[in-house]
């Protein structure tokens, strides 16, 4: 395969939750993509709470549910550069604390923090990231105002400060760092 092999990470946090699997699924539809998606076991119960689940496991034929930090067992292969990147997108404000504290008990954690010791890119697009209050859905589709926390901003500071990894600050950098990747890609191997 000579298009993008990847990761993409899913935490607790229902942010962007349809949007993420609307993206794979144009990704995978137009493009040579190899997507594998592992869920934190809040991550699953979070998509499942927006009731995403079907339409994720209908979108993305290889999808993981952590049972322990290593299982499935991700951290490795991306260590070693069995995929191109990891993407975590969305990334929980707690996910975000354990990452900068370089806690690595959750799938997702430590599929961060081993692929950026092996020296693989990193991406994250965090729910919690601006200081003004952003616009999220309830489960029921209408919209919920949330207020961010100093800490959760102290921690996005930190988060943006680490090296090895590159922090989206919206939905719209991530979809641009994907068009310009698969331009690549394109120009590469055609």
């Amino acid at each position: 395969m000579s298009g993008l092999h990847f990761v993409w990470g899913i935490t607790g946090s229902g942010y962007l939750i349809k949007e993420s699997i609307d993206l794979m699924n144009q990704l995978q539809e137009h493009h040579e993509v190899d997507l594998t998606v592992a869920l934190s076991k809040e991550g699953a119960i979070v998509v499942k709470w927006y009731k995403q689940w079907d339409y994720l496991n209908e979108v993305v034929k290889k999808v993981k549910v952590e049972t322990s930090p290593n299982n499935p067992f991700l951290a490795g292969p991306l260590q070693i550069g069995k995929y191109d990147f990891l993407l975590v997108c969305p990334v929980s404000a707690n996910s975000v604390a354990k990452i900068v504290c370089g806690i690595a008990d959750t799938l997702i954690t430590n599929c961060v923090a081993q692929t950026i010791k092996g020296g693989i890119p990193v991406y994250l697009l965090p729910s919690d990231q601006h200081d003004t209050p952003i616009v999220t859905s309830r489960t029921d589709g209408t919209p919920l105002i949330l207020k961010i926390r100093d800490i959760e901003m102290q921690n996005i500071n930190l988060l943006k400060k680490m090296r090895g990894l590159t922090v989206f600050s919206n939905f719209e950098e991530l979809k641009k760092y994907f068009n310009t990747k698969l331009q690549f890609y394109r120009k590469t191997f055609d």
